[in-house]
């Protein structure tokens, strides 16, 4: 009855906890939510405004398919300004969502049966995006010991004749890892070599801490850039999680090919937020600086809290709003095996919910969100310790 490509897709792994999660919240009980990905902050002001004044101006039709021109010209100047790099209005589209974009560039570049590499841990929507192509994930497990970064070395020992393309999220999500510019210059000559595509997951890019650089993918030169597509968005920075829409920037062939997908399912992203979009790009860099600080401090203070955990361990994310934490030692006992009991059992036993790590492609760890309140985060981080106390 349902096609192969619905077929190939699983449900989330992490649905039936999130579920719990929702139930324990709708029941009154006091749950502290280290689980969420979207930063706590209102959106600023100024960008509520401008989708107030589209309305009120009956900018509610239908845009171009991929985006208002000024939109679309705004995200260019970004490239330009951010990476020096040079991208027309067409090679440009506005999506519902980053996640949409990736959608499309998954669905524009993958055969059945291409090979997509795609390291571990991952957000995994990106690995059931290709499933849905009929494409083949190929997943690369990354090390603790490395910030859970992808090497070249292991790409390269991945790849075979079928090995289409790679899918890097960098500021990764679960990890918060940031990529070096030498990291991803190494990577990109072996994407060079064996002539393959990158979809980089950038949405994160504005959310780096300790004065670290952060480079685009695209930026390392003109034949990377010509492999790369990039995706970005306003969710994480500007804090428009729920407002939906993100952007890709890619070569004029490929950028084609994913605005004939976008005009056949979703059309246009919704033409207000277009221009609260537009309204953040242009004028919303100081929120995102005052954010960042804020996010910083709480990351410091989570970061000693985990450490300061007997038998926790985590590298320290340089980006991005998670850390994905080592809970091995405690998958000790008769009936807590796996990193879904445990967060069953943090759940139940000290109402802290946090992410399982085998839902993100790797057992033995959990996502925890620092994108909540540092009054938040002090209790929070009391409750696990005493939680994980009573674990023999």
């Amino acid at each position: 009855m349902l096609s192969d490509g619905i077929l190939r897709m699983q449900d989330s792994a992490t649905m039936s906890f999130a579920a719990k999660v929702i139930e324990k919240k709708q029941q009154g009980i006091d749950i502290i939510n280290f689980t969420v990905g979207e930063p706590d902050f209102p959106t600023p002001e100024n960008i509520k405004l401008a989708a107030i004044k589209a309305i009120n101006e009956n900018k509610t039709k239908y845009t171009l398919n991929t985006g208002i021109i000024e939109l679309r010209q705004a995200f260019a100047n970004y490239m330009k300004q951010q990476w020096n790099l040079e991208y027309n209005t067409d090679e440009i589209i506005v999506s519902t969502g980053a996640k949409q974009a990736v959608f499309n560039a998954v669905q524009a570049i993958v055969n059945e049966e291409d090979e997509v590499l795609i390291p571990l841990p991952a957000y995994p929507s990106h690995v059931e995006m290709v499933n849905f192509a009929n494409g083949d994930p190929v997943l690369i497990e990354t090390s603790e010991e490395n910030s859970f970064k992808v090497t070249a070395k292991q790409i390269e020992e991945n790849i075979t004749p079928k090995t289409k393309a790679l899918i890097l999220c960098n500021p990764n999500n679960p990890t918060g890892a940031v990529y070096t510019k030498d990291e991803l210059l190494k990577i990109a000559k072996v994407v060079t070599e064996h002539d393959l595509y990158v979809i980089s997951d950038e949405v994160y890019e504005q959310l780096v801490y300790d004065d670290i650089p952060f480079t685009s993918f695209a930026s390392l030169s003109e034949e990377i850039k010509n492999r790369s597509v990039i995706v970005n968005g306003v969710s994480k920075a500007y804090s428009m999680t729920g407002w939906r829409l993100g952007f890709s920037a890619a070569p004029k062939e490929i950028s084609k090919g994913m605005a004939k997908l976008q005009s056949h399912s979703t059309s246009n992203p919704t033409t207000i937020t277009q221009y609260a979009a537009l309204e953040a790009l242009t004028n919303g860099h100081e929120g995102v600086i005052e954010m960042v600080k804020e996010f910083s401090k709480r990351r410091d203070v989570i970061y000693e809290a985990i450490t300061g955990i007997n038998k926790l361990s985590t590298p320290k994310p340089n980006g991005a709003f998670y850390l994905f934490v080592n809970v091995k030692n405690y998958l000790t006992g008769d009936k807590i095996t796996s990193s879904l009991d445990l967060a069953n059992y943090l759940l139940d036993e000290a109402r802290v919910a946090v992410v399982p790590g085998s839902g993100l492609g790797m057992e033995g760890y959990v996502r925890i969100s620092y994108s909540t309140s540092m009054e938040n985060i002090l209790e929070g981080m009391d409750r696990l310790k005493n939680a994980l106390s009573k674990i023999k």
